[in-house]
């Protein structure tokens, strides 16, 4: 009898030892994130066993490539075979999109308990659809360019904040420390700056201070829907600033061989003085080199000092990033309410700080970005955060970011064909042009202009020679007014045509008389 019941006692722990493994399985989650540099991915496993320490809930944590990612989560949401994740990390302008076909699902209902105030105005726009209310996304961490300076120089050269306020400053430092023949520790000539012309993905983000602090935009609304304004003046004045920059042999001489993160390099081995460069450069310096830190690098030994963002006629600009955290629209609703647990979890203050605080991107909680502020290294970047600007929240952005890419690369590839100013402003004008009608095209807009006059309009930006002013100087800028808009220029055209007209038709009428004069005076 004895041998019975401890027979029956064993299959009973079997079956509630199975059911609990059922459970458990029935109760374990899904995320995918990208990889977000050195740290990420420890600090991720780190809040997922936390939260099962919590709740009992497991999660199976997927690191995906940002090269990989979009097109990964498009074509997992679009195969009703594929098993999807609960929660999902969007780049910031990945949301519109993903929310637009329907792969992720709104969590208005949560805002409440996460409380969105915490979070920052560009951050929350970039949760949204334009023009539509449904929330997508929570804004997770923030990834802001800043202006990077090494200190050791920047203090042997003698320059303070004065002296690069404005952009035309800005050109006015950049070829004094040229003529300056700098070397770093190795012993290798120091340039003073380079920009992304050369196979990269990041150049629009290069790109947006110069073209948003002179009054210019990518695209703006109009009527319905959205335009280009890369053929807006203060666009082609921000534009014309960057392209020359970019192709300066003597300013910035690497930018036609590099990306984004060759220049990232040459500034870590202390060849470049500035770097418009991204905020968790600043958390690698800890790492050591064993782990794929920079505690070793030149960079480490001379110093990184953050200044100002650099000022335009339309005011001070930078490109402000990140990522959203959201919730898979599957077709399983079973594990919804977990999930939602899940995200809220994830986006408690103190969860946002310890991942930030791993990796080194700027926390988009409020109140965290308040303690981040009183450590220098970042005080610079959080103060100025007011002054950042996100691209767009529209669907059709992705799309328009591929043709920036290209726009922006295409630069690089036009300076190293030619040398020849006029030819190359030409070949300039023809690329913004394209990529013009190509964002036209995707947002849906339809545009009558006169290709040849609107190319030569362009061409005159190209041409025209930004000012510059050296250190100690006032500032001065070509602003709108001194360069003219397409219409003024295309009546201008017109004028001189009518104006050739005329000009020709009196000389014709001299020639006539002339001719009838002589064959008069010949009879």
């Amino acid at each position: 009898m004895i041998g019975i019941f401890k027979k029956i006692a064993g299959l009973t722990s079997f079956v509630l030892g199975f059911a609990a493994m059922e459970s458990m399985a029935a109760d374990s989650l899904s995320i995918w994130v990208m990889d977000n540099g050195l740290g990420s991915k420890i600090a991720m496993q780190r809040l997922v066993k936390k939260f099962y320490r919590e709740t009992g809930v497991t999660v199976k944590l997927t690191s995906l490539t940002w090269n990989e990612a979009f097109n990964r989560i498009s074509t997992t949401f679009a195969d009703s075979n594929s098993v999807a994740p609960d929660v999902l990390q969007l780049g910031s302008t990945w949301v519109p999109h993903f929310a637009a076909v329907g792969h992720v699902r709104p969590i208005d209902f949560l805002m409440s308990e996460i409380d969105s105030a915490r979070f920052l105005g560009e951050g929350l726009r970039s949760a949204h659809i334009a023009g539509r209310p449904e929330t997508y996304a929570v804004p997770w961490f923030i990834d802001v360019r800043g202006f990077f300076v090494n200190e050791r120089m920047w203090q042997e050269l003698g320059f303070d904040e004065s002296d690069i306020e404005s952009y035309s400053q800005f050109l006015g430092v950049l070829k004094t420390i040229a003529h300056a023949d700098l070397k770093n520790a190795e012993g290798v000539r120091v340039t003073p700056f380079s920009l992304p012309g050369r196979d990269d993905w990041a150049g629009q983000q290069c790109m947006a201070p110069f073209v948003w602090s002179h009054g210019g935009d990518f695209v703006v609304p109009s009527g319905k829907g959205y335009r280009s304004a890369l053929l807006d003046s203060n666009s082609l004045v921000g534009l014309a600033l960057y392209a020359k920059i970019l192709g300066d042999g003597v300013l910035a001489p690497f930018s036609l061989s590099e990306n984004s993160a060759e220049n990232a390099n040459g500034f870590v081995r202390s060849e470049r003085v500035f770097h418009y460069g991204t905020s968790e450069l600043i958390k690698l310096l800890e790492y050591p080199e064993t782990s794929g830190g920079l505690a070793s690098s030149a960079i480490a030994k001379d110093g990184i000092k953050i200044l100002n963002l650099l000022s335009g006629p339309n005011g001070t600009f930078s490109f402000m990033g990140g990522s959203h955290l959201a919730l898979g629209n599957k077709q399983d609703t079973s594990k919804y309410a977990l999930a939602e647990r899940f995200l809220v979890y994830l986006l408690r203050a103190d969860n946002i700080d310890a991942f930030s605080r791993q990796v080194g991107f700027l926390p988009a909680d409020r109140s965290i970005l308040h303690i981040w502020n009183r450590d220098a290294r970042y005080s610079k970047l959080v103060a100025s955060l007011e002054n950042y600007r996100c691209f767009p929240n529209i669907p059709e952005w992705g799309e328009v970011e591929k043709i920036l890419i290209k726009m922006s690369n295409g630069m690089g590839s036009l300076f190293a064909k030619t040398g020849n100013k006029k030819l190359r402003s030409a070949m300039l004008a023809k690329l913004v042009y394209d990529a013009n009608s190509d964002i036209n095209r995707v947002l849906g807009h339809t545009e009558k202009l006169n290709e040849a006059e609107t190319l030569h309009w362009i061409q005159q930006f190209f041409l025209t020679d930004y000012k510059e002013i050296y250190p100690k100087n006032s500032t001065e800028f070509i602003g709108r007014d001194e360069l003219p808009t397409v219409e003024e220029f295309t009546y201008k055209i017109v004028s001189y045509k009518f104006l050739g007209v005329i000009v020709a038709g009196i000389l014709v009428a001299c020639v006539i008389v002339v001719v009838c004069f002589r064959r008069r005076k010949k009879k």
